[in-house]
Order: C-alpha cells, then sequence, then structure tokens
C-alpha cells in the first residue's frame, strides 16, 4: 500500500544513539539489513532515548522520521538531517519503523 505525500506520517526509527559534537546534538546510526550503515546528526529533540549517551557510548533510541511511502515489506523515510553519507531519503525494512511517533 502506497501513501501519499499529503499522508505523510511522522513515525520513530529504531536506531543506535551517541553525543554529538555539541550538546544540542545527536548521533545515530542506522543499521539496514544489507550491510549498510547510515549515520547522522540531528538534533537531540528528534531521538528518543532511554538515557543521554556518555562520551564514546552508543545507546539503543529512536529518531523521528517522516514516512513517504509504505510498501509491503518496506517504508520509504526522511531522515531530520540528511546522513553524513547519503541523503535523507532512505528505504528501510518496516520492522525497523514505529508508528507511534509524535510532532513535538
Amino acid at each position: 500500500m502506497k501513501k501519499r505525500d499529503s499522508e505523510t506520517k511522522i513515525a520513530l526509527l529504531r536506531c543506535k544513539v551517541s553525543q554529538g559534537m555539541f550538546s544540542t546534538e545527536r548521533g545515530v546510526l542506522v543499521k539496514l539489513p544489507d550491510g549498510r550503515r547510515v549515520s547522522a546528526l540531528v538534533d537531540k529533540r528528534s531521538v528518543l532515548v532511554p538515557r543521554d549517551p556518555r562520551m564514546g557510548e552508543e545507546v539503543d533510541g529512536r529518531v523521528k522520521v517522516s514516512v513517504l511511502e509504505t510498501k509491503k515489506d518496506s517504508a520509504l523515510v526522511d531522515l531530520p538531517q540528511p546522513g553524513l553519507t547519503e541523503g535523507p531519503r532512505l528505504r528501510v525494512p518496516k520492522e525497523l519503523i514505529e508508528k507511534n511517533g509524535r510532532d513535538s
């Protein structure tokens, strides 16, 4: 089932979260099943973590994404900021997405 642009939803994408260069940002790492690892620096308000990571540590977390399109097993999402090695748009397996994201 495809969604139209006017139906874009906010969702949560599972990732690893680390400290960013500044106190207002966090590093996120999305590990895809094909072995790719997509890293991005995002505003810390765009991530949900059980606790703030310490310097040099990664914690399990979720990053807010915009879901642009869904298919049977995957979704096309936009990260809050472009990845360091790729643009902001990624196709990810649906099992990495939680649909209860909220705008803040």
